[in-house]
């Protein structure tokens, strides 16, 4: 036994520096495969948020869609819907009207209590306001859409959701975003609006005018715009003009 165990330690001998070599370099080696997996996780979670944030948008879109869908079925004679780009509403009746609303169905609920068809009904009817909207303004000039932008800015900075915020006013996404160079650079440099020349409704439609103001952005303006959105002094939408 003695002999074998002579035998057997000059093959282990040259392991032993292998192995502390390897023992010397393991935590560094760990530490940056750690490190690699974390930056993989927060791209992955980055992602992810804003990838909810996408369905998010896009689930209350639907949801809207739904509720137009389905009072038109119970009231056809009343249908009557206005595309965001021509209309808004004003916000402080939105506000005085849901408080009405709320008084309504607090003394629906007191008169129909172990009834459970006074709830549904009010819920439909504050569908039906929502989706028709009340009497609103039609936006026909740049003036139009810069009050219209300040109304949903203010609702933005309150709630923090831009799509809660076109949800409240009854505009859709795309509508804001084809519109938001010209009262960005009404509020950013309003100074370069000569430069733009006047509008002419006659012949020619927001979108164009739109496309101008973007294009009379300097690399000033357009830096100012960015740093304004990731303050929320402006609305961080994002838009692209084809040439």
């Amino acid at each position: 036994v003695q002999q074998n165990f002579q035998l057997l330690q000059p093959k282990l001998s040259p392991i032993l520096p292998n192995e502390s070599l390897h023992s010397q370099y393991s935590p560094f080696i760990l530490i940056s495969n750690l490190r690699a997996h974390l930056y993989v996780s927060l791209e992955k979670n980055a992602w992810l948020q804003k990838r909810i944030e996408e369905l998010e948008e896009e689930r209350n879109f639907l949801r809207c869609q739904l509720d137009r869908f389905i009072v038109s079925m119970r009231s056809p004679d009343e249908d009557k819907y206005y595309t965001e780009e021509e209309f808004v509403e004003e916000e402080g009746e939105e506000e005085v009207e849901d408080d009405a609303d709320s008084t309504v169905e607090s003394g629906s609920k007191k008169k129909s209590r172990g009834r459970g068809t006074g709830e549904p009904k009010m819920k439909m009817r504050r569908i039906f306001r929502i989706t028709h909207g009340r009497e609103r303004q039609r936006v026909k000039d740049p003036d139009g859409v810069l009050i219209r932008y300040k109304k949903i800015l203010s609702t933005y900075q309150r709630v923090r959701s831009m799509s809660r915020a076109f949800q409240i006013h009854g505009v859709d996404r795309n509508t804001m975003a084809s519109t938001s160079p010209i009262a960005e650079l009404l509020l950013v440099a309003p100074e370069k609006v000569t430069n733009v020349g006047e509008f002419e409704a006659s012949k020619e439609k927001l979108l164009d005018y739109a496309r101008r103001c973007y294009k009379t952005m300097d690399e000033e303006t357009h830096a100012k715009v960015q740093s304004m959105k990731k303050t929320n002094k402006l609305l961080p939408i994002s838009y692209r003009f084809r040439n």
